[in-house]
């Protein structure tokens, strides 16, 4: 687990938009740079594309999540379990093993990168994590796109 430091909402509102930038420009799925340490965007009912930045840690995913209900609990869940069972299929398609289903979650599911090794304070580094978060959320899209559940 990374250690606890203060977010430095400086250093967030500087990076963001850089990740924002990169993917727009590539064509890269991306939502916009908000005030928050997310860049969301909704890709089918129920299913976001996510670039999440913490102070020490980063990561790209798919996140389920229909809502709070038990019913809705159990269609994230039907959906995550479709996306489970092409697992070798995606992460061959994507070129390396991936997270399923972030623990502590209670209500949503995720399909995700993870970079422990990030950390926002290291301002040197910002162009290699800003193309290499591009890079894989480009990689993670096409590989999951091909199993999208049509309604």
């Amino acid at each position: 687990m990374a250690e606890k430091i203060t977010r430095d909402e400086g250093l967030r509102s500087k990076f963001i938009p850089m990740i924002v930038n990169e993917a727009k420009k590539r064509g890269v799925v991306t939502g916009n740079a908000t005030s928050g340490w997310t860049i969301r965007k909704t890709v089918a009912s129920g299913i976001k594309m996510i670039y999440v930045v913490r102070m020490l840690e980063a990561r790209v995913e798919m996140w389920i999540h229909l809502g709070s209900s038990a019913v809705e609990f159990d269609e994230s869940a039907g959906i995550f379990d479709h996306f489970y069972s092409k697992k070798d299929q995606i992460e061959n398609a994507y070129g390396g093993e991936l997270t399923w289903d972030h623990p502590g979650r209670r209500t949503a599911f995720s399909i995700q990168q993870d970079y422990y090794d990030f950390d926002l304070r290291e301002t040197d580094k910002w162009n290699m994590w800003v193309e290499k978060m591009v890079n894989d959320m480009e990689k993670l899209d096409a590989a999951l796109k091909p199993h999208y559940i049509s309604n």
